[in-house]
């Protein structure tokens, strides 16, 4: 008995992380190879803003002065976004917004990525958004209900009342549900302007997102989350079992030892 719950164990280990480890064979491609990279539809930006590069291109500043410039200089109203562009499936991931009156975008950038916990320093910059009193923001997974591409979770309210001096932020976990690049929307509505106007047309800015297959070492983290119940039964209990039955018998042997004496 004991020998056969050995080499189930044995067995089906190696079975179960074989399933788990099994995804597709599309390979990983980075973002910028996809066919839908820079393909952002009904989203253009002023001419005046001081963002004019497609969302995933250089980030904000590099080695261009102006750029760098820009990091220091207070804008009237500043949107400042993260979600990294590259994400693995079934992996939770964090989006970061920032809305800001009269702010310099080097702080807001560097606590935006810090906050995401971003694997790069790309974000979407726009300082020509309107801002009011109250603004609601929201990302949403534009594919259909019964086939999402992503769970998404807020991490508090979506409405916020903003100030004139200190910046207020959003943040979103989420986790990509299947392979392939899709598309995200972060909609921001002023729900009460500054002159009383109430609930303006929102601004939706779409984003898109490459979801890959999870890594080797993530694969076999979630092997352990998924099955650890299996785990448990396949190796743990037969091994206490073994120890029970070894201690039982050596105790058995003692007796008739002790038993032959007298």
């Amino acid at each position: 008995m004991n020998q056969l719950r050995v080499f189930i164990s044995f067995i089906l280990l190696p079975t179960l992380l074989l399933v788990s480890c099994n995804s597709s064979s599309e390979s990983d491609k980075p973002l910028s190879e996809t066919p839908e990279y820079r393909r952002l539809e009904n989203f253009e930006v002023n001419p005046n803003s001081e963002y004019k590069d497609p969302y995933w291109d250089n980030p904000v500043a590099g080695a261009d002065p102006a750029k760098k410039a820009n990091l220091v200089k207070k804008f009237n109203s500043l949107l400042v976004f993260h979600a990294d562009d590259t994400m693995e499936v079934k992996k939770v991931y964090t989006a970061t917004l920032a809305l800001a009156r009269n702010a310099a975008l080097g702080p807001i950038k560097i606590k935006v990525l810090e906050e995401s916990e971003a694997l790069d320093d790309n974000v979407l910059v726009d300082t020509t958004i309107e801002l009011g009193k109250t603004v609601r923001a929201n990302l949403k997974d534009v594919s259909p209900k019964h086939e999402p591409s992503f769970e998404i979770d807020r991490l508090g309210v979506d409405e916020q009342t903003l100030s004139k001096t200190k910046e207020s932020y959003w943040q979103w976990h989420i986790e990509p549900k299947k392979e392939g690049t899709h598309k995200l929307i972060l909609s921001i509505q002023v729900t009460s302007a500054d002159d009383g106007t109430v609930n303006l047309p929102a601004r939706n800015i779409p984003i898109l997102i490459y979801s890959k297959k999870a890594s080797f070492s993530a694969r076999i983290g979630n092997f352990f989350s998924n099955y650890w119940q299996w785990l448990v039964t396949a190796i743990l209990i037969p091994i206490v079992i073994a120890l029970l039955n070894n201690s039982l018998r050596q105790r058995s042997e003692k007796k008739k030892q002790q038993e032959t004496r007298s």
